[in-house]
């Protein structure tokens, strides 16, 4: 009798095990099974690494093609300028964070020399500067300093401020803003003996002397002028109690690796660094700025300038009086939907974030602009590079009642997009998220992913998605909780049929 029981619980056990590895081995054949609650987590890997340039001397030139841009297209500039005969001094062109041109000229013609003809390092920014005093309000709100930029004149200067001064009431209610947008009031106006007085005391000389031309925060109204950054100036002294050099040094040019040599910075007999212009500096100082306002304040990975100012200040805030658009003294409507500083007689940096690029002129350029070059002969892509994997795709594993999201990336400098071979059951967005489409069924699925430039040029990964079942302590592809089940159940069938067995004897 014990020998019957012994040979039928053996024969339930195995029918058990039997039927776990057949199902098992079913679901791997394809068996179709909804999948409705996708969580799957996968590595980002969509985001490029920018190279990241510390101390200039390191900077080093790298080939324009490495970065997809054409260097005899670079060079046929450079013809251009002598055969035109534009004056300008220096070019320096970086795409991702890498330095790809800096060039020296002299009387329109390319010169050997590391440096501006006759020794310089560093050369006359203009109004470029009044763009970087807009970057050092962003610091000190990022850093605290500021509360908001609709802080008022009066809330900084009531210390030295006198009934008698030239529209004293308006002056007092001018905002942070208002100077940025230049809709404060201060225009251009001829003043005796100007310059002698900017360079004793140019707040005092704003402040008390030189009039309004139009009431502060008029709508559609904005116009030039040299007052306005330079009260911006005196505010950030007042607030940090240092000049904004010394200000700048600290919270901009030392994290950026910019050495005191790179630049300089014209100041009145109170210490207040000029706003409107004043500044010099080299090449790579142009496009380290460049490189930090393009990410928006960001550099290498530490905020640097208030995230939303620097958006704000690079976008448009104020159009109308005949002038086009403004930003927070910057120019927001560049070539290819970028933006840009610009200074007297052609000192520039524009910004192409669509590229990923950086631009820098100084000179005595008295053309209308930089566009035709930039567009004609700078952002020309080399039409034989094909774009590369940021990571090379791999096979990817998903268990059922996963969702399926992998991320790819390639880069190029002409723009990237992306198809897919299986449009049925997996869908690529622009940006080279992979999710599946519709349900999937247990198996296997081979995917070709081909990422493609405006020249037609591309590259392909082919790889496996594998949709599993959950594995069950040893026997693959069946539910645990099932054979615990069938283990009961079969435990009950015994005792059953043990007491039926007793009872007949």
């Amino acid at each position: 009798m014990k020998n019957k029981i012994v040979k039928l619980f053996t024969c339930i056990i195995s029918l058990v095990l039997i039927s776990s590895f057949s199902l098992a081995s079913l679901s791997m054949r394809g068996i179709s099974t909804s999948v409705d609650n996708f969580s799957l987590s996968v590595p980002n890997l969509s985001a490029q690494d920018n190279f990241w340039p510390s101390n200039s001397s390191e900077w080093s030139l790298v080939a324009p093609e490495t970065q997809g841009l054409d260097s005899d297209k670079i060079s046929e500039m450079f013809e251009f300028i002598e055969k035109m005969r534009y004056d300008i001094r220096s070019v320096i062109i970086v795409r991702n964070g890498y330095l790809l041109t800096e060039e020296y000229l002299y009387q329109s013609q390319l010169i050997e020399n590391n440096s501006y003809y006759g020794g310089s390092l560093i050369h006359d920014q203009w109004s470029t500067t009044k763009s970087l005093m807009s970057i050092m309000i962003g610091i000190a709100l990022q850093e605290g300093f500021l509360d908001n930029i609709s802080q008022t004149l009066y809330e900084f200067f009531a210390h030295i401020w006198e009934p008698s001064f030239v529209d004293s009431e308006l002056k007092k209610n001018i905002t942070i803003e208002q100077l940025l947008t230049m809709t404060s009031g201060y225009g251009d106006f001829a003043i005796p003996d100007a310059e002698t007085k900017i360079a004793d005391d140019w707040i005092k000389f704003a402040l008390d002397e030189v009039p309004l031309v139009f009431t502060p925060g008029e709508v559609g109204e904005w116009e030039y002028s040299n007052e306005g950054p330079t009260l911006l100036s005196g505010i950030i002294t007042n607030v940090t109690g240092k000049s904004t050099e010394e200000f700048a040094k600290e919270y901009l040019f030392t994290p950026l690796g910019i050495s005191a040599d790179e630049y300089d910075w014209d100041y009145d007999a109170q210490n207040i660094s000029y706003g409107g212009y004043g500044f010099a500096c080299s090449p790579k100082v142009q496009a380290k700025l460049g490189i930090l306002c393009l990410n928006n304040g960001t550099w290498n990975g530490i905020q640097i300038v208030d995230k939303n100012f620097m958006k704000n200040a690079t976008t448009t805030q104020i159009s109308g009086g005949g002038k086009g658009d403004y930003g927070y003294l910057f120019y927001p409507n560049g070539p290819l939907e970028g933006f840009y500083t610009y200074g007297a007689a052609g000192q520039a940096i524009y910004v192409i974030p669509k590229y990923n690029i950086t631009i820098g002129f100084a000179g005595i350029f008295l053309g209308s602009s930089y566009n035709s070059l930039i567009l004609n002969y700078i952002v020309q892509f080399a039409e034989d590079n094909a774009p590369n994997w940021d990571q090379t795709p791999v096979d990817q594993l998903i268990q059922e009642g996963d969702s399926f999201l992998y991320d790819v990336n390639a880069s190029d400098t002409s723009g990237v997009e992306y198809l897919i071979n299986d449009i049925v059951n997996f869908n690529i967005t622009t940006d080279g998220l992979i999710t599946n489409s519709s349900s999937l069924s247990l198996g296997v699925y081979p995917l070709e992913i081909r990422a493609y430039n405006s020249f037609n040029n591309s590259i392909t990964a082919t790889i496996d998605i594998r949709v599993e079942s959950i594995s069950s302590n040893g026997i693959p592809g069946f539910d645990f909780n099932m054979i615990v089940l069938m283990i009961l159940c079969t435990s009950v069938v015994i005792i059953i049929r043990r007491k039926k067995i007793f009872k007949n004897l």
